[in-house]
């Protein structure tokens, strides 16, 4: 990026920087993090250079986290005769992180593309701070210049918390529509080509088709408000709810809520975390209610407790499960 020096050039932060760097780390890849944890980073991040330098170069420790701990496993007895040093409890911070219960890495990340697999998730450092979030089976593009930040999501669903800066815009474009952010965190979900959401977290957020022409007139855009979630459906007016912000935020911790939701969106939401297909018989089993609280990738955890919680029975076929009813048996016969 022309005129912007990367955040990994420049003076190694101070000790005190940098073992607060590795709590943070530390903190965010715990499975019991405590809610408002990415708005106090955020704020950290946002209160010099020197800070957003230090967490950069500790995301980039964390891919050689196993290796750290194996290294100090290999030390132990030595470590405990000298005494633990700044630098040892600093990669020790690193290396007892809790690894999120679908397979993770956090990375320093330049302009580039990255792509998820089908039960995998990802987080990505940009170069300015902007932590993104990966979930299952998502592509998204990134193009930084000195007029922009540009991200592109083509497919999945991904969380943004956007550092602070005022003249620099963040911008996500997806299926026709353009999102404008500032300090804030939102998530974006595209489901193949039907379904649209943007859901605000944090901060203020505006929405805008993108217009075909530079020169031509945009329309008015669609601001949302910390809570509100935005639905744009095929040949459907966009909508504005405000849906429970745990269970959409589930998958950040490898889980997928349900409540009174239907079997059949409850199945496909499943699917995206696994190969395993399930599927219903009918439009009557597909309307069936189901809640409760799954992880993520776990089909047959979800169709044992549905059969049993519905009364349905699942038919194997290979990567295929398909739930239905089960078979009436015949009348008993007349015993004459």
């Amino acid at each position: 990026m022309n005129g912007t020096r990367p955040l990994h050039d420049g003076p190694v932060p101070s000790a005190q920087v940098r073992a607060t760097a590795a709590t943070w780390v530390a903190q965010l890849h715990d499975e019991r993090r405590s809610p408002g944890l990415d708005a106090r980073l955020r704020t950290w991040l946002d209160e010099g250079e020197d800070h957003r330098r230090a967490f950069a170069r500790l995301t980039q420790a964390w891919e050689r986290a196993g290796k750290i701990r194996l290294r100090a496993h290999r030390n132990t007895p030595a470590a405990r005769r000298r005494g633990p040093s700044r630098i040892a409890l600093w990669a020790a911070a690193v290396a007892t992180t809790v690894v999120l219960a679908i397979t993770a890495g956090v990375y320093y990340w330049n302009d580039n593309a990255v792509t998820t697999r089908i039960g995998q998730q990802e987080v990505r450092l940009l170069r300015d701070g902007t932590r993104v979030v990966l979930n299952t089976d998502t592509r998204i593009e990134v193009k930084y210049d000195e007029h922009a930040r540009r991200v592109r999501l083509i497919r999945g669903e991904a969380r943004f918390d956007v550092s602070k800066h005022p003249n620099w815009p963040f911008l996500v474009s997806v299926d026709g529509q353009e999102i404008r952010a500032l300090g804030t965190s939102f998530i974006v979900r595209l489901d193949g080509i039907e379904d649209l959401s943007v859901t605000l977290v944090e901060g203020r957020i505006s929405v805008v088709p993108i217009a075909p022409h530079d020169d031509m007139l945009r329309q008015n855009p669609q601001i949302l408000f910390p809570g509100q979630r935005l639905v744009i459906l095929r040949h459907h007016a966009p909508a504005v709810d405000r849906p429970d912000l745990t269970r959409i935020t589930a998958w950040q911790q490898g889980r997928v809520e349900f409540d009174a939701t239907p079997l059949a969106e409850a199945a496909n939401e499943m699917n995206r975390y696994n190969k395993s297909r399930i599927t219903v018989a009918d439009a009557d089993i597909a309307q069936l209610r189901i809640g409760g609280v799954f992880h993520a990738g776990d089909s047959d955890e979800f169709v044992r407790i549905v059969t049993a919680a519905l009364d349905l029975r699942a038919d194997r076929n290979g990567s295929s499960i398909v739930l239905s009813r089960p078979a009436l048996l015949p009348p008993a016969a007349a015993v004459p």
